[in-house]
């Protein structure tokens, strides 16, 4: 490769190493010698003389270096270091000047910096293009612009029939992993990581949070997994999620707004999670995730020694009794109805609801004692009512086993 003035690279190299030689004996000799200011000759000179002055001798070093640096512009040399120095690429960028790669604007799409470890993969041609909105013309741009190749990397494919090497996104920065063996055989374990982050806290901050990796968006997917497991906790086992808001930002209860997608998770302000169903209509996009969760036993309502009369109506308090949390939505338990006047049934139903045409207990007169299993959502207050038919008064009793959250 030639500069401008014909000068090979070693050449340059040679000769700016050389300026470099002859500015270091100037500033030996500044150092060393004192020149007399009168001119030995009477002022006349043939043209030759030699610089007497320490300011001579200070131009002469200007200009020595000054062509140094015009070698270093006439061709610039390659980024490079010494084993264990920096490499200095551009300038020095103090905020208000930063260093910048671009491709030209008739450049064929390549990544603009790529990191290769070991036994590289052969990189895939990029088949990146940008449409602009209204156009049909596409224009081939480069994905990804930073591109890191760990040792013995391995591009994905397209698959069967016949599989092509490509890129796995058209994210600007991607990873490409390889198999790393950790442990000891028979033991170790071999892991591929494509993007691993690491965020340190200081633990004697108690507002300290962390965060490996993090992905944020307007409108779109912040964190997107793809593989055997999507989306994996290989930590200490917890998944953090935050509580669902209003257009405001407001934390809510649920249900959610409608779903995005089938088969989204959302947390509302109390805890409770939802499900979005198959259905995206207003009011069905969404289940509530229950969970049935059992206690021990216990009592929680004896009518006796006074039987409650026919067509009578007795509320019952649940949730906050006991082991029976406040938020608790259902209770499940046995329901027994105790020497009956006359043949009748019991119905529980939540407190607020309208009694409707079906029974939670059938009795017969006389009968000493008769259970049935009941399972009842909590109505107004986290309270249930028990009806009593209208044949007889009855005495009669709840036993609570689980609840409903």
């Amino acid at each position: 490769m030639k500069n401008k003035n014909g000068s090979s690279d070693a050449a340059l190299v040679e000769e700016i190493t050389g300026l470099r030689q002859k500015v270091m004996e100037l500033s030996a000799r500044l150092q060393s010698l004192e020149v007399d200011l009168d001119d030995s000759d009477g002022g006349e000179s043939n043209g030759n003389r030699k610089p007497t002055s320490r300011r001579d001798l200070l131009r002469l070093a200007g200009a020595l270096a000054a062509g140094a640096a015009g070698g270093l512009v006439l061709r610039p040399l390659p980024v490079a270091a010494a084993s264990g120095g920096n490499m200095i690429l551009g300038q020095a960028n103090d905020a208000n000047a930063p260093t910048t790669l671009a491709p030209t604007a008739a450049s064929t799409p390549s990544s603009l910096f790529e990191v290769i470890g070991q036994n590289p993969p052969t990189i895939p041609t990029n088949p990146s293009n940008h449409e602009p909105s209204g156009s049909n013309v596409l224009t081939p741009i480069t994905v990804p612009v930073l591109l890191a190749v760990s040792p013995y990397g391995i591009f994905p494919t397209t698959g069967p029939p016949t599989p092509t090497t490509v890129y796995p996104g058209v994210a600007p920065i991607q990873g490409i992993g390889g198999t790393v063996s950790l442990g000891t055989s028979p033991n170790n374990v071999h892991i591929s990581e494509g993007v691993d982050g690491f965020a340190s806290v200081d633990v004697a901050d108690v507002k300290a949070n962390g965060a490996g990796v993090v992905g944020t968006s307007d409108f779109g997917i912040g964190v997107v997994g793809a593989g055997g497991t999507d989306i994996a906790a290989f930590g200490t086992g917890y998944l953090a999620q935050s509580a669902i808001t209003d257009a405001n930002g407001i934390l809510i209860s649920g249900p959610p707004p409608n779903p995005v997608y089938n088969f989204e998770q959302a947390r509302d302000k109390d805890g409770i999670l939802w499900l979005s169903t198959a259905s995206f209509v207003t009011g069905e996009a969404w289940r509530r995730m229950n969970t049935i969760i059992p206690v021990n036993p216990f009592r929680i309502y004896d009518s006796r020694p006074t039987a409650r009369p026919a067509n009578s109506s007795t509320d019952i308090q649940i949730a906050g009794v006991n082991d029976i949390p406040s938020d608790a939505i259902g209770v499940f338990g046995n329901l027994t109805a105790l020497g009956p006047a006359a043949d009748g049934f019991l119905t529980m139903i939540p407190k607020g609801q309208n009694l409707g045409q079906t029974n939670s207990l059938n009795y017969s007169r006389g009968v000493t004692a008769l259970s049935n299993h009941v399972t009842v959502g909590l109505g107004t207050g986290g309270k249930v009512t028990v009806f009593v038919s209208g044949n007889g008064a009855t005495n009669f009793l709840f036993d609570v086993q689980g609840y409903l959250r």
